[in-house]
Parts: structure tokens; sequence; C-alpha cells
């Protein structure tokens, strides 16, 4: 299926770094290569991949689609139309902060830049002063495209991958204002998404970044494809790459609680994504009004996060374990252990014009722990599981030591996280569909408000509702067709297909 659009699905841009001056996107597009900057040096090279990480993570929609949150009711504001959408699995229009419209088009041209630094390494022949240049470009693309086909299409499966709709891989700098694209399959997007990071992995080099928890560092790198080949079925794949990040023993990189000394959120927060910080792998800031849900009227009330999501694991709460139990109030309402706070950056201070954003951890030693366990766990390897289970909820001050069979046994007969498990291509027994559940859950506390919750209600076919003050609750069925986020408009009307509803 074709389309015919703008210059990289929409709009390419260089960083601004390299252009001699502000050229606007329709300017560009006017430029011919030759008159660009040149690519000429490692140096050049290295300032264009800043701009190969996207400005614009899907957490508003992801979170408000999953079952973190909840309707407080009908009296308070939505604040944000996109956040009454999204609860409601209403497709998103217009285009605004965190709108389809944005993720679509700020995620391919971090992709551009990538494609334009791998064209210019291959002129200039490649070689070992370019080969880490190299692999953080291959990882930018390959993590690009794997935001893309995780909000845009369904969860991949071995049962209808081949033929779910994916998004274009874009492979190519682009030299003319139309170009011809192809969806393809699922399938197809992550077949490429898997030789980009195999190719890309061994290049990258730590020594090469002046911010490197900005950047693909190794660690960053054998997280994401940890997590990838998780997805992606390989679960050998997936337990070495995380052994990468994490060593057999994680001890030494659990996060240091110790320092969350302060008296505000904001400084929690500031703790929680510091560069200091030796549980965070790679840090990105996201140009977002996210933060601003808690504000509106679908969140994670305190019965929510108490008792589906805080408080019901088999490793203890309260003083057993107490840095899951990190809470703040909002006024009537509660979250969790503050991750994030808004910074606004203003543009005209007097006229309190400026742009928020937030700063995200996405790659940690905590989320690659969950991951070698749930592959371990899907392996079969039942107590690797649950080795990495007990580092986890070690990691957040527990001291209790759990068995396989223990874990299993409780996720067997939970009121909240005994979840319908119905996974498309995949045939789980009953102790392997609790070991899973427990990594489901262990992930849910990790990442709670990172929109992380709905990929995994997406990968396992589970149901669940979103309940709705005086009206019909929303009911959310195994691969649900709304689960993959509709394209933009402009771009279903430039000839892509858009997603079946």
């Amino acid at each position: 299926m074709k389309m015919k659009i703008l210059s990289t699905i929409y709009r390419t841009v260089l960083a601004a770094v390299l252009l001699p001056v502000l050229f606007s996107c329709n300017a560009f597009l006017d430029e011919m290569p030759d008159n660009r900057t040149e690519l000429d040096t490692p140096d050049k090279i290295s300032q264009i991949l800043v701009s190969a990480y996207s400005t614009l993570l899907p957490v508003t929609m992801q979170e408000l689609m999953s079952d973190n949150v909840t309707d407080y009711g009908s009296d308070m504001d939505i604040y944000q139309s996109i956040f009454d959408q999204s609860y409601r699995l209403i497709d998103v229009t217009g285009e605004f902060f965190d709108s389809p419209s944005e993720v679509w088009n700020r995620t391919y041209q971090a992709i551009a830049a990538a494609n334009h630094a791998l064209e210019a390494i291959e002129k200039l022949g490649g070689g070992e002063d370019l080969d880490p240049f190299k692999g953080e470009a291959l990882l930018c693309r390959a993590y690009g495209h794997f935001i893309l086909v995780n909000t845009f299409c369904q969860a991949y499966n071995t049962a209808t991958s081949t033929v779910d709709l994916g998004v274009p891989y874009a492979t190519e700098p682009e030299t003319t204002v139309f170009v011809d694209y192809q969806r393809g399959s699922v399938a197809d997007v992550y077949s490429h998404i898997a030789a980009d990071i195999e190719e890309g992995y061994p290049l990258i080099d730590d020594t090469v970044y002046d911010q490197v928890k900005f950047h693909f560092n190794s660690a960053a790198a054998a997280s994401f494809a940890a997590q990838f080949f998780l997805y992606y079925g390989d679960y050998d794949k997936a337990v070495a790459y995380a052994t990468d990040a994490i060593g057999e023993d994680p001890t030494g990189l659990f996060r240091d609680w110790s320092l969350y000394t302060g008296t505000s959120a904001t400084e929690y927060a500031n703790a929680f994504v510091s560069t200091e910080e030796s549980a965070n792998f790679m840090l990105q800031t996201s140009n977002s009004l996210f933060f601003r849900y808690l504000n509106g009227r679908y969140f994670p009330t305190q019965q929510l996060m108490q008792s589906a999501i805080l408080t019901s694991s088999p490793w203890g709460a309260g003083s057993n374990m107490p840095y899951v139990y990190i809470l703040y109030g909002y006024g009537n309402r509660s979250f969790f252990t503050p991750k994030f706070t808004e910074n606004f950056v203003y543009s005209d201070i007097v006229a309190g014009i400026g742009q928020p954003y937030n700063i995200f951890v996405v790659f940690s030693s905590e989320k690659t722990m969950i991951d070698r366990a749930e592959a371990n766990a899907l392996k079969g390897d039942f107590q690797a599981a649950a080795a990495d289970l007990n580092h986890f909820y070690h990691s957040l001050g527990s001291t209790l030591t759990l068995s396989d069979d223990q874990i299993a046994d409780y996720y067997a007969d939970n009121e909240y996280n005994t979840l319908p498990l119905a996974p498309a291509g995949l045939t789980l027994d009953d102790k392997t569909a609790n070991m899973v559940r427990a990594c489901l859950h262990a992930r849910r506390i990790m990442t709670v408000h990172e929109g992380t919750r709905l990929q995994d209600l997406k990968r396992y076919g589970v149901s669940y509702t979103h309940a709705l003050d005086g009206e019909a609750p929303v009911e959310v069925t195994p691969y649900d067709k709304r689960l993959a986020i509709q394209l933009p408009n402009t771009v279903v009307a430039a000839g892509l297909a858009e997603n079946p509803r």
C-alpha cells in the first residue's frame, strides 16, 4: 500500500546546530542536498545524531488507554480533549501536543536524522572513527520504528503479524519532495528492527559521548535489544542482551533510594531522572503536556494505586517495601513515586509563552531485570525468572526472597493481578502464565505513568474495562482494533491505508 507524501513522511530537518541559518521545513525541502551543510567529519555526524532521538514519546495516549487509570467523575474537568479521547479509545483528532500526528512526524524526523548520518558515513567510507556513530544511528533508526510500530499497529505475534498493517520502514535519506512508501506488515517492521539492532549494537562506543545517558550507550543499547527480542519472541537473545546490560547479578545497579531525601515532588523527580543514578541507562526528553493529565478527570486514584498496583504483590508493602510506597497527594487524589516533573521552557517570559518538557527514564536496570525475568519465564527457566523478580523487589526495599513456586501460586489466585492472558500464537501452561503475570505486575509497578502498561495489555491480549461515570463502560477486548492508534488524518489523506476499526 503506497502513499506519496512530503519527504520523510512529512518534513525532514537536519539538526539546527549544523545549519548556518534556521530554515523553515519547507525552505529546507527547497534546498538541494549539496546546498546543505555537508556531513563530512565525525564531529558533524555526531551532532546530527542529537536529532535522531524523537522529541515526543507517545506516553500520554498510551497511559490513558491502559488500565492504570480510571474515571474520577464527570464533575472533573477533562482538561485536554486528547485525555478524554484516549481514555474512551476514540480516535484522537487534532494536531497538538501528544497527538498521533506529532508523534508520527517527530519520530520520522528523528529517523531521517539517523538516515542522513548513515548516508554520510557510507560516503566517507566508514572505518573505526565512524563506527560508533554508525552504531548509534542504526540503534536510533531501530528505536524510532519500534516506537511507531508499537503505537500505530497491533502487537507483534506469530499468528497475525505477517498480515497486520505495519508502518513504513525508512532506510534512505530523501532528496525529493514526494516519495512512495509501503506500509508493509508488523512482521516486516520487526525484521528490519532486528537487523538494525544486530548490526549496530557491536559498534556502540560509550567514549564518544559527552552526555552518555542521553544517547544509546552500551547499557541502553543492550536494554533496548532485550526489550525488542522479548517482544519478538526470541527469548534466548532477550536474556543474553539483558545480561550484557545488567550482568548476572544486578545488585550493583539498584537505584540509590537514599538520595530521595527532598521535601518536594520536584526534588524526588530530579533524583529519579538524574544522570548520576547508576540504575538509569538512558534518558529522553519529551515535549509533552503529559504531566498535566493528573489535573484531569482520568488518572490513577489512590484506591487503584494501592489495591491493584502498589500493595498487591507477594513481596509485601508498607514498611516491608518502603520505596514502592512513596505516594504524593495531589489535592484529594494520589499518584506514585514522582518520576518526572514538567519543565517549562519560556520563549517569551513576559508573554508567558513557551514549551513544556518532561524527562523520562526510557531504559534502566529495573526495567531490564523485569524483561529478563519475563524472557526466562517464557523459556521455562522459572528459577532464573524468580531470581530477577527477587532482585527487582529487593531494589525497592523488600527483605523477602520467594521461590518460583511461591510466586506462581500467589498469581494463580490474586484478586487484582490474575490477568486473563490470551496471547495470539502463544500457548502458556498454568505456571508459565502465573510467572508472566508476576512479571507484568512488577513492570506495572516500575513503569506506572510511562505508557508501558498498554504494551503488555496488547501483547498478551488482556481484556479490561474503562469505567465511565453515568455512562456505559468502555470494554476492551483481546487484540482490540482500537489498540492500534489511528494514523494521522493527513497521512491517511495522502494515501496511506488507515488502521481498520
